[in-house]
């Protein structure tokens, strides 16, 4: 009997969940099971037209408490796109263990008119009791998630008043028994050296160098399992931890307090007293990032992919404020600059540009279009752009971080013009929005849904270059290359051709050639090659020019004014330079163990 002649085919995704990784390795698990159990299901009611998708979605290892799984995010996805009709789980708490999740998943699945089957659970969702009854289900699922993480916190707290130290690797300097922590010898004096160095030097960094310069390294400890870990040289991040841990004072750290210790103490209180008035000295003083109110910070990326953060310095009691983009060390190879923005303008532009963007009927339509509405959904949507716009201006600058942090994946900041990725299920939350209280994104749906929308402003908000980057080398004496006769008396007439200009500013084109002796076309190319590169023009008076530029290449081409883009025409390779490495010790590098 033909199955589609009875009913229309159901395209059934199956999600499977497990909480921990435990027995994942092995080929019979919680995974498996479930989804025997549900395809078996599934395989029953074929005479509904019922069909079993391919795609698997199987989340091991992750908690029911958010949204933030790759299988379920990729289930979300692929709804969202159309290529499901029914989601099939074992239990209702495999996909969500939260009452607020499940009610934003329900609305996506009204929307795409998707079924939810749960195996063991028989509901329907279709109508008033069912809703009911899932709601009740997931509550207590909900409830039995949150008594577990209760009983979890009790017991860390309760061995913290104990002084005892509850689970995780042992601290650096002791090393754990059954009897508890043990002083680990070799590394004690270790940290009895940094907090010496520390409050002798005062200063992270030249603690980091001295530890270094020692060679000094962590000692070799076994898992249980007989695994080695170890051995190795002390990161940065170590030491930095270690000045500021109360485990080597004897206390264990609380949630909100430190609780005494039953293991030995390695420094004394008053060392350990002197050494904490010394970290708060140096903490961050104001102005901090965080305490302005430019909302781009996180955000904002520059057109060649480098991070732009917030710069704040003062200058003769003036206090600026401008995104200034990563100096990668690949970029600086490059010779690509730092691109800087007024931070308070490009702000205002942004903003602004938010607000038109909001305005633009056109635009706005265009953009809903990608989150598959049509109709009449999208024309009331789009009706309520302009007053959107208006509550965005009249939004206080403290609460538009988290307004555009909803709103906004990603802003880029090029030489001629800023782009704007818009999030759009956030933007179409924010036109619906009816509240009082400032607008707040929902990160656990973003992985719900990829559709964007890529808003371009024309707008130079760069500001102009004052140290540019010029590419030019000293001959060295190892230079073996002789300059071709041809080319070096074509630069010479190109420089003569242009000082003819200057100090003829009353004779047209073809006098000025009549002068030089040459024809009016030769006249105007030799002008042009004086807009040739720097390490062109040098290359060429050492005669280790490409071989295939000679004279006539040279004279006959159209000079592009681009200098990257003169390089590529020519065969000359594109500028590098050598990076000086850096002892950044405590801010992203360190130097390797050979340095």
């Amino acid at each position: 009997m033909d199955i589609e002649a009875i009913a229309p085919l159901k395209r059934c995704a199956i999600y499977t969940r497990k909480s921990t990784n435990q027995r994942l390795e092995h080929d019979v698990n919680s995974l498996v099971t479930q989804r025997e159990i549900s395809s078996a299901y599934v395989k029953s009611q074929q005479y509904k037209g019922w069909v079993e998708l391919p795609n698997r979605y199987d989340d091991g290892g992750h908690s029911g408490s958010g949204m933030d799984r790759p299988a379920l995010s990729q289930l979300m996805q692929d709804i969202e796109a159309g290529e499901i009709d029914i989601v099939v789980v074992y239990k209702i708490d495999r996909l969500t263990r939260s009452l607020a999740d499940f009610v934003r998943m329900i609305e996506i699945f009204d929307r795409r008119n998707i079924a939810l089957v749960s195996i063991s659970q028989a509901f329907d969702t279709s109508d008033s009791m069912g809703r009911m009854i899932l709601n009740v289900l997931l509550t207590f699922s909900q409830f039995e998630r949150e008594l577990i993480a209760e009983r979890v916190r009790d017991s860390i707290r309760t061995r913290k008043r104990h002084g005892k130290m509850h689970g995780g690797l042992p601290p650096f300097g002791y090393v754990a028994t059954p009897e508890g922590l043990k002083v680990d010898e070799p590394e004690a004096e270790i940290v009895r050296f940094i907090f010496d160095e520390f409050l002798r030097t005062r200063r992270y960094t030249r603690v980091m160098t001295a530890v270094r310069e020692r060679g000094l390294c962590s000692s070799v400890k076994y898992s249980p399992r007989g695994k080695p870990r170890g051995g190795t040289p002390m990161s940065p991040s170590t030491v930095y931890g270690i000045v500021q841990n109360p485990m080597y004072v004897g206390e264990i750290r609380g949630h909100d307090r430190t609780y005494p210790g039953e293991h030995e103490a390695l420094i004394s209180r008053e060392i350990w007293e002197e050494a904490q008035a010394i970290c708060n000295e140096r903490k961050k003083r104001k102005p901090n990032n965080r305490d302005t109110d430019h909302f781009l910070a996180g955000l904002l990326w520059d057109d060649l992919g480098r991070h732009m953060r917030l710069d704040l310095k003062w200058h003769w009691g003036k206090l600026y404020k401008t995104y200034v983009s990563s100096n990668a060390i690949w970029s600086q190879k490059m010779f690509l600059r730092q691109y800087r923005s007024s931070a308070d303008e490009l702000d205002a532009v942004v903003l602004a540009a938010v607000a038109e963007f909001l305005c633009d009927r056109v635009k706005l339509r265009k953009a809903l279009k990608g989150l598959g509405l049509f109709g009449e959904n999208l024309e009331t949507l789009a009706e309520k752009g302009p007053a959107a716009s208006d509550r965005l201006m009249a939004t206080a600058k403290p609460n538009l971080h988290e307004l555009f942090r909803a709103i906004a994946h990603r802003v880029e900041l090029g030489e001629d013009q800023v782009s704007i990725e818009f999030r759009m299920l956030e933007v179409r939350r924010y036109l619906e929005w009816k509240s009082e209280m400032s607008f707040r994104g929902r990160p656990s749906n973003w992985s719900c849904s990829d559709a964007r929308y890529d808003h371009v402003v024309a707008v130079r908000a760069v500001t102009a270059e004052r140290w540019p980057s010029l590419h030019i080398k000293p001959r060295q004496a190892s230079c073996t290359g002789t300059p071709d006769k041809k080319l070096v008396d074509l630069i010479r007439s190109a420089r003569k051709a242009q000082r003819l200009v200057e100090e003829n500013r009353e004779l047209d084109l073809d006098a000025l050639a009549k002068i030089q002796g040459c024809r009016t076309a030769q006249f105007a190319r030799l002008v042009r090659l004086n807009y040739l590169a720097p390490d062109i023009i040098t290359a060429v008076f050492d005669g280790t020019q490409p071989p295939g530029l000679n004279r006539k290449v040279l004279l006959n081409s159209n000079v592009p004014t681009d200098w990257a883009v003169q390089r590529k025409l020519y065969g000359f390779p594109a500028p590098e330079r050598a990076i000086d490495p850096r002892n950044l010790f405590g801010r992203g590098m360190w130097p390797s163990a050979s340095n």
